[in-house]
């Protein structure tokens, strides 16, 4: 019976322990289906959530969860291999506080970085790259890192620690690997839509500028657009460089944001700056850090960063350079910032050249007010006092001697008001704006500082288009002949009376001064009259001295224009 017993027991205890196996297969086959099961629902949750922020914050939530592990954390990798995002869920805050500053990539955390394959290990003391754990930092002993791919690039890595049942399993492992890889659909998802939002954002901004520009003409838009461009790239500071037309130096005429009072009118050689260099370079450039350029660092600006550089063109000869800078700490620029700097670059060189356009607009209407003003003096003043000398040429004629030499001075006064019409005339058709000091003012201010010696002020009187027919190098010859007739005149001759007559006739100019004095005197200016003569012959013209109709000395210098 008990040989019976036996061997009944042998199988049974078999068939009980291969049951027990085929149970906890199908525990395992159920637990593994639950969690793909639960793995298919967190992808149709990633993928469908299209903020950036929230998604890495939910993929560690869902990792913590799905593998089953008290603590998860994503390192994002920045520039130079380093984590410059790290997102953890499971720490208390108070905990997270007290531990201080968060991890940089290095010791453990930086295999990965280092070298992107899974990593799972039972014990983290164990691995040859684990440096402990600062203090306050919680104890944890088995550990999961795996990639995140955003198509060929690492976007950053996926840590769980402490699996609530002891370690982690090759199953953990491969469910971390496919939650990582959903992760790179769900972040490439994010930051595509995040990216189309940001290009709307400035899309929309470039209408909306294009627009004003094209309704508002009368204002300065620079200012507008640049704390419209501060505003949309999240920056600190926005300035605009213009540079000289010589290509010498750099003046900052535009500025909004840090330091904009002090970087305001302050001008920079053109080979110090980095201004003059994107400009010199033809495109955009990127530059890390404002603060390493001490020479054009301010004490506000010191705590500038990372700035595009976008040089620009307005009209033939002005051109200048767009600065776009965020403080120290702040997310660099990418390329795309690059490309909305370029476009609203764009519009600065529209600004300035519509504040040119109607600059020029209205120096053209004063000119055609000017002229409508000198054509109704010309038509219709002019002729009135003209026919009103005549008239009075008339009554002169019939009347007794003493009546007719009251007239005829009168008829000189009129001559002389037509005279000095005309000379306003020419006067009031000069744009101040764009040219030279004119010869009529030139030679006014001679004549006032020449009376202060004088019982009688010149009388100086302008035929034709004379400042529109001198330049500025013609303007010093005619002022050194009239500046040395007049000294001849009146510290040589002792005249008390002097005419001066500037004509623009016939494609010449003609000055000529007449006096009433001795004449040159024994000790004329030689030198004086040998340095007219030369400027004459110079120019192909004459010069002529002698002696006047009525006594006195005439000057006469005359050349061809």
């Amino acid at each position: 019976m008990g040989h019976g017993s036996g061997e009944k027991d042998g199988p049974t205890l078999e068939f009980e322990v291969l049951l027990a196996q085929f149970v906890e297969r199908a525990e395992q086959m159920r637990d593994s289906q639950s969690r793909l099961r639960e793995l298919i629902r967190v992808n149709n949750e990633l993928t469908s959530n299209l903020d950036l922020p929230t998604v890495l914050r939910r993929i560690v939530e869902i990792g913590v969860e799905l593998i089953r592990a008290r603590y998860g954390a994503m390192g994002v990798v920045g520039e130079e291999r380093r984590l410059e995002q790290f997102i953890h869920v499971g720490m208390e805050p108070e905990i997270a506080d007290r531990i201080g500053h968060l991890p940089e990539g290095k010791g453990l955390l930086g295999v990965l970085i280092d070298d992107p394959r899974p990593v799972r290990l039972s014990k983290i003391a164990a691995h040859p790259r684990s440096s402990g754990f600062p203090e306050h930092h919680p104890p944890m002993q088995s550990f999961i890192g795996v990639p995140i791919r955003v198509r060929d690039e690492i976007f950053g890595n996926l840590y769980l620690t402490d699996s609530v049942v002891g370690e982690f399993s090759p199953d953990d492992e491969e469910l971390a690997q496919a939650l990582a890889a959903t992760a790179g659909i769900a972040i490439e998802n994010a930051r595509l839509f995040e990216d189309s939002e940001y290009r709307a954002r400035w899309s929309t901004a470039l209408v909306e500028v294009s627009r004003r520009l094209m309704t508002l003409d009368d204002t300065d838009e620079v200012e507008t657009l640049i704390s419209r461009v501060q505003e949309l790239a999240l920056a600190d500071l926005v300035s605009v460089a213009m540079i000289d037309t010589h290509r010498e130096k750099v003046t900052v005429t535009h500025a909004v944001g840090v330091g904009a009072e002090e970087l305001l009118a302050t001008s920079f050689p053109m080979g110090e700056t980095l201004a003059g260099g994107a400009f010199q370079a033809g495109e955009p450039i990127l530059v890390s850090s404002l603060s390493e350029y001490s020479r054009q660092t301010f004490d506000k600006q010191s705590l500038l960063g990372n700035a595009m550089l976008v040089p620009f063109s307005a009209g033939e000869k002005t051109s200048g350079v767009l600065m776009i800078a965020r403080a120290l700490g702040k997310p660099a620029f990418a390329p795309r910032d690059l490309d909305m700097g370029v476009s609203f670059a764009g519009h600065v060189t529209v600004v300035l050249d519509r504040a040119e356009s109607r600059t020029a607009r209205r120096r053209v209407a004063l000119l055609e007010d000017r002229s409508r003003i000198a054509r109704d003096l010309h038509d219709h003043v002019i002729q009135r006092l003209f026919a009103t000398g005549l008239n009075l040429q008339a009554v002169a004629s019939a009347a007794d001697p003493a009546l007719a030499d009251r007239i005829t001075v009168q008829i000189r006064e009129i001559d002389a008001a037509i005279a000095q019409i005309r000379q306003s005339i020419f006067g009031i058709k000069r744009d101040s704006d764009s040219t030279h000091v004119s010869l009529r003012a030139r030679i006014l201010e001679i004549v006032d500082h020449s009376a202060e010696h004088m019982r009688d002020k010149p009388r100086v009187t302008f035929l034709g288009p004379v400042d529109l027919m001198a330049d500025a190098s013609l303007i010093d010859d005619i002022s050194a002949v009239v500046t040395e007739a007049l000294t001849n005149a009146v510290r040589h001759a002792g005249a008390r009376t002097i005419e001066i007559t500037v004509s623009a006739v016939a494609g010449q100019i003609r000055v000529e001064v007449t006096d009433d004095g001795t004449g040159p005197g024994d000790t004329p200016r030689l030198s004086g009259l040998a340095n007219l003569r030369d400027r004459a012959q110079a120019r192909h013209g004459d010069f002529e001295i002698g002696p006047a109709g009525s006594g006195g000395t005439r000057v006469e210098w005359s050349v061809p224009v």
